[in-house]
């Protein structure tokens, strides 16, 4: 389990491109609704850890699960579920927030 930040980039880090795996979920979001999201773009944005702005432990029983964020541009954010089995990323879904839709919401 990882258990804060440093973990969690450290493993990104050194996580292979063919540890990330996406599941059948992202696929259906993506067709249906997401069409802006792709698997180069979210592994392209988990590798680069300069653009990281935390993570969220969603963690239940014996799944280890994680909610992440990334920078993408002074306008968006992505938000990306993914799940940790067996030294591989399962990514679950994702998509991208408005950062002025974000602040309005939390006012």
């Amino acid at each position: 389990m990882l258990k804060n930040e440093a973990d969690l980039k450290r493993f990104l880090t050194n996580l292979n491109k063919e540890d990330i795996h996406f599941t059948k979920h992202f696929y259906e979001k993506q067709e249906f609704d997401r069409k802006y999201l792709s698997e180069e773009l979210l592994i392209k944005s988990l590798k680069n850890i300069n653009n990281f702005l935390g993570f969220q432990d969603q963690s239940k029983d014996v799944a280890e699960k994680y909610r992440i964020g990334i920078k993408l541009s002074e306008k968006y954010n992505l938000v990306i579920i993914c799940e940790v089995r067996n030294k591989s990323l399962y990514i679950i879904t994702s998509w991208m927030t408005n950062r002025k839709w974000q602040k309005a919401i939390q006012k």
